[in-house]
């Protein structure tokens, strides 16, 4: 049986984020297996799920909100978790039987938190709202009148209020303005903004060195001494070429960086370097998202035939994906303005080529949307055993390089 764990952040007004939901699925159900009768085997197939890929590996330091079901509540897995760090989400169908009821009130008792999913203003079972402090409240199946009636109700009550599926930035500012204290969904991704971000410093030096390195023939010392003229941007590039997250050669100068890596190696390293730079504070969560999909995607090129010897260009199609973002510019502008090859250039805009489905099932798992990894993977000669397994991996490796960058910043500083 395959499973399926993938995660969405959480987070609070300041965009900082404070959570990650943890989404899971066999490749069978749409929840928990219903062939599994006995909270034995439930327990199991739990710890097989999120402990077999480990949730500090999911979500670090933050804490984790977990999806639970009335029969998960009743089998006492929950005590099975850290009060400290994971949140019992309760699912909007779980009913205040007398049996689940004495289960929450136990886990209230208990230190744990509890969080209501996918609430609308007629959830009926004020049992199950009395004990719980979170309501995640549904932007999609919520009209804004309604959703301003729940904020005002339950605001009052003491409740912290989650806008969850917020896709765009506007509602994130109105869901905030109106109160909320937590927001989850797509807003963070998505351009606020339709006007060009100003580029100066390193972000412009980025620009040029992109442009230098897609030229059909490029030009080694011009790009090494456009990299030059910025002692932060050599600093930070060649610290990160010299760790662990790449080549065990140790590196003296950017010229042999150009020499040793080879153009498509060294133009993934670039971005990641020039990345923060080109994001804003609040955007660390973007960085690592890009990181994320950088690594999941080269791990997918590796295990799927039809994509053997692009695991570079997928690689920097992962950190690039998210470029529109950052410069605040619909990514059908970004991609006229910058020299990228006609595979990527279809992919940024949903055309069909190579790259797009392996693009695709990238954002179809990170988003949970489980439902179309079989047809994406189909089409790329990708075994989705390997799913799971190449995305923790590629979650650990982010986590652990967004580290390391931001000691490089720390660093940098202090000297």
């Amino acid at each position: 049986m395959d499973i399926f764990v993938a995660r969405q952040p959480i987070f609070n007004k300041n965009l900082a984020v404070i959570a990650y939901e943890l989404l899971y699925r066999d490749s069978d159900q749409n929840f928990f297996n219903t062939s599994i009768a006995s909270d034995i085997a439930t327990a199991i197939l739990l710890m097989n799920s999120y402990f077999h890929f480990g949730i500090d590996h999911l979500v670090g330091q933050s804490t984790a909100f977990i999806n639970f079901d009335a029969r998960l509540i009743h089998s006492d897995i929950p005590q099975l978790l850290s009060t400290k760090n994971v949140v019992i989400e309760i699912l909007e169908d779980v009913k205040p039987e007398p049996h689940t009821l004495e289960k929450l009130e136990k886990l209230r008792r208990d230190g744990y938190t509890i969080a209501i999913d996918d609430f609308v203003l007629d959830y009926p079972y004020r049992e199950i709202i009395s004990l719980s402090q979170i309501i995640k409240v549904d932007f999609l199946n919520n009209s804004r009148e309604d959703i301003r009636k729940i904020c005002y109700k339950f605001s009052k009550q003491g409740k912290l209020l989650l806008a969850e599926k917020v896709e765009t930035h506007e509602d994130f500012e109105w869901a905030k303005k109106l109160g909320f204290d937590y927001f989850q969904g797509y807003f963070f991704a998505r351009p606020h903004m339709i006007k060009s971000k100003d580029l100066t410093g390193s972000s412009a030096q980025f620009l040029r060195l992109f442009e230098a390195l897609q030229e059909p023939e490029p030009d080694f010392k011009k790009i090494t001494s456009i990299i030059e003229i910025d002692v932060f941007l050599t600093y930070k590039l060649l610290r990160i070429v010299n760790s662990s997250f790449s080549l065990g050669t140790q590196i003296a100068s950017v010229h042999q960086a150009l020499s040793i890596l080879g153009i498509n190696a060294f133009s993934k390293w670039l971005s990641l370097a020039s990345l923060q730079v080109l994001s804003k504070s609040h955007a660390s969560e973007l960085v690592k998202t890009a990181m994320i999909r950088s690594k999941f995607l080269e791990h997918m090129a590796f295990h799927a035939t039809s994509l053997e010897g692009h695991e570079d260009e997928l690689a920097l199609m992962g950190i690039l994906s998210v470029i529109d973002v950052l410069l605040q510019e619909p990514m059908t502008e970004v991609v006229k303005n910058l020299p990228l090859t006609p595979d990527v250039k279809k992919t940024f805009l949903g055309q069909e080529n190579l790259y797009l489905y392996p693009y695709q099932l990238c954002l179809a798992y990170e988003q949970g949307d489980f439902s179309r990894l079989e047809a994406y993977a189909d089409m790329i000669e990708y075994n989705l055993h390997q799913l799971s397994s190449d995305y923790v991996d590629a979650v650990k490796w982010a986590e652990g390089l967004f580290l390391y960058m931001n000691d490089i910043d720390n660093e940098f500083v202090i000297k």
